[in-house]
């Protein structure tokens, strides 16, 4: 894996997992960090979308650790499929989550 760190946008929402996955790389103890980021993946990849910021916010408030409100000149996740499928995604990784 190589990494000697990593910025995580969703550390906040998911501190324990985050930190436990690179300790996992940072071991070497790839079969664990490989299942755990295989977990993590779908949330991770909401990280590169444009509105990436709005949904990090989203899963902060889904998971109780802040609120989805962005700045007055950003649109939020809003309604609809779009949010929809942001809020599905999000509580299956909940309902899921590593112990």
């Amino acid at each position: 894996m190589g990494a000697v760190g990593w910025i995580a946008g969703l550390v906040n929402a998911f501190p324990t997992e985050s930190v436990r996955l690179l300790e996992l790389a940072l071991a070497g103890r790839r079969a664990e960090a490989a299942a755990l980021y295989a977990w993590f993946l779908p949330l991770l990849r909401l990280d590169t979308v444009p509105k990436f910021v709005q949904h990090i916010k989203l899963v902060q408030q889904e998971v109780g650790r802040g609120h989805e409100r962005v700045r007055s000149t950003a649109t939020h996740v809003g309604t609809g499929v779009e949010r929809d499928e942001t809020l599905r995604l999000i509580r299956h990784a909940v309902a899921t989550r590593p112990a």
